[in-house]
């Protein structure tokens, strides 16, 4: 005891000891402070370490020892105690000292370390009989094992429900040679608690302090994942942190950056309970949504948040939802979640009816979710689809994303990859050109622009006859006819009349081998461009709703309602896929949607 009692002297003068020219070198302090859940006269050793930049306290602690989720509450516990001055252990500030309680509550490592148990991280599709099984458990010992695995491993609530990613203790057959309240083994290197025995002068040691504890420093709550405090709590128990990295924690905060709400994950949360004490919630672990209706959605990403504590925050904050993504059926599910928490005006499946855009020339864009944040984005055309596409959409359908954009709706596009548990929203590549709109489809209205634009689309020479000259026989008469335009299409010649031909001139033009093209004052440019394509023997047809690209399958639909232009040659010297003439003036967007997918538009 004389001995033991030197050793703690000799450390509490080098505690004490002035500086040296050399600086502070690394001290020891004795911190005699009690646990409540020990025997009286049980001690704590502490270590004094600066905090360098980038450490968290996690990644101190993991320094010192292997950590287990298990051992999460109790270490942040003795911290506490250890450091009362810290205010929030989630931020400690490059160049403070604090006291680091190494080993201390490090239950999950001693069973380790002494073989009672081995830690095992769960793979996909395994089940915790079969882990056990393929360590060499019996049928008839499997019930025990099961029921030591639920003991060892709060996070493991239900013995035929795990998950993939976590790791857990896995008890092995030095685990049951004493029945009862396991005993604590006292590491012999790393162990910081000791029994002191009673001290020969009957008075005990004043307690250390560093010099850093005197600086209080003015941050915010505990790096925990979740605690609920209160006035009658000393210590309330601490759900298990988990540290896995969550499963499409990505895509959802991408989607939430897309929707223009706020993600938050930085720093702590406190949450005032009226009455007394508060829940403190690390927001790392637990993000909270913002949405733009006040609304706060809380994501409790493992389902390790107490039944309790969830009542407390729902209960207490009514404008908080707490969002449990535990058992969820993939990405999907997980956005359906939060979306369905957001509070928005309407949320609703967008396939059984998809939005249209236009009519003569549709888009028919079905996604997984149409959402109007407000009762009047309907009428103020704030519509955002969240639509769910290929990690590399295709040209067609990033020409639709990229059109149902320029026509003012929004569209968050995202992929996700259920093997990595990850997603994003898909980034669409810019048009080569820019996308401008050309002007050699814009149909004119009617005359004689009409035509000269109907006879250049299809090709149509004119010829550059100033006049034709028509005799009787025998030279009897000679008639001069100078036309304002001649073209010669399908093997015939035509003469195009204005309107200044008088009947008797039109029957002796036709008798001499020429066709009239009359050009009726007040004929739209559509009908003039017809009756050319009929003259010179191009083949077209009508159509209705015609797919001009895309289908269900695909994700979306192009289709339009025209005059369809079909001959093959023709379309192959112009490079589209499809030309359609149509009777509605054609928006900007819509020339450019069509240009991007190959199909040629004319329309006013």
């Amino acid at each position: 005891m004389v001995r033991f009692a030197a050793v703690v002297l000799a450390l509490l003068l080098a505690a004490s000891g002035s500086r040296g020219d050399e600086g502070e070198r690394p001290r020891i302090f004795l911190e005699k402070k009690i646990f409540s859940e020990t025997s009286t006269g049980r001690k704590s050793f502490y270590e004094v370490h600066t905090v360098s930049k980038g450490e968290s306290l996690w990644k101190i602690l993991s320094r010192k020892s292997a950590l287990f989720p298990e051992d999460y509450p109790s270490l942040l516990r003795e911290f506490r105690r250890a450091n009362p001055d810290v205010k929030d252990p989630g931020k400690l500030f490059p160049g403070r000292k604090i006291l680091v309680p190494t080993g201390i509550g490090m239950k999950t490592t001693r069973l380790v370390e002494t073989g009672k148990a081995v830690a095992y991280r769960i793979r996909k599709g395994e089940t915790l009989s079969g882990i056990l099984t393929s360590r060499g458990v019996g049928r008839e010992d499997l019930a025990r094992y099961m029921d030591a695995a639920k003991e060892l491993n709060d996070s493991v609530r239900d013995v035929h429900r795990i998950y993939a990613g976590k790791t857990i203790l896995v008890p092995t057959g030095t685990y049951f040679e004493k029945a009862g309240e396991m005993p604590v083994p006292e590491p012999s290197a790393v162990a910081l608690t000791r029994d002191v025995p009673p001290q020969p002068e009957g008075e005990a040691l004043p307690a250390a302090k560093p010099e850093s504890q005197v600086a209080v420093s003015a941050a915010p709550p505990p790096e925990s994942a979740a605690v609920l405090t209160g006035q009658k709590t000393e210590e309330p128990a601490l759900p298990p942190l988990p540290r896995p990295k969550s499963a499409y924690r990505g895509l959802l905060s991408d989607l939430v950056g897309g929707l223009g709400e706020k993600w938050v994950d930085r720093g702590t949360l406190y949450l005032p309970i009226p009455s007394g004490g508060e829940v403190v919630l690390n927001l790392e672990e637990y993000p909270v949504v913002r949405f733009s209706g006040g609304i706060h959605a809380l994501i409790d990403f493992q389902g390790a948040l107490p039944e309790e504590v969830r009542r407390v925050i729902t209960e207490t904050w009514k404008n908080y939802r707490v969002v449990p993504m535990d058992g969820a059926q993939g990405a999907l599910d997980m956005i359906g979640r939060l979306l369905g928490a957001s509070g928005y005006y309407s949320v609703k499946e967008g396939f059984a009816h998809p939005p249209v855009i236009g009519e003569e020339l549709s888009v028919t864009l079905p996604a997984r979710w149409v959402v109007l944040r407000t009762s009047q984005s309907l009428l103020n055309g704030e519509i955002i689809l969240v639509k769910e596409v290929p990690e590399k959409p295709g040209r067609d359908l990033s020409a639709v994303l990229r059109f149902a954009e320029r026509v003012g709706m929004r569209v968050l596009p995202f992929a996700h990859d259920p093997a990595a548990y990850e997603g994003f929203l898909v980034g669409l590549d810019p048009v080569e050109g820019g996308g401008e709109e050309g002007t050699g489809t814009v149909l004119p209205q009617g005359g004689l622009e009409a035509l000269d634009f109907s006879l250049a689309l299809l090709g149509i020479p004119t010829l550059d006859e100033k006049g034709i000259q028509i005799g009787g026989g025998g030279g009897s008469f000679l008639l001069t006819v100078q036309p304002e335009r001649m073209f010669e299409a399908g093997g015939k010649r035509f003469v195009v009349d204005t309107g200044g031909m008088s009947p008797a001139v039109r029957d002796i033009i036709r008798t001499s081998g020429y066709r009239v093209f009359r050009l009726d004052k007040g004929e739209s440019g559509r009908s003039i461009f017809e009756r050319v394509l009929a003259d010179s023997g191009i083949p077209f047809e009508a159509r209705k709703g015609y797919l001009l690209a895309g289908g269900k399958e695909e994700g979306f639909e192009v289709r339009a309602t025209g005059t369809f232009l079909t001959s093959r040659d023709w379309l192959e010297a112009r490079k589209v896929r499809e030309a359609v003439l149509v009777r509605e003036k054609v928006h900007t967007a819509t020339r450019a949607l069509m240009r991007e997918i190959g199909v040629e538009i004319v329309g006013r």
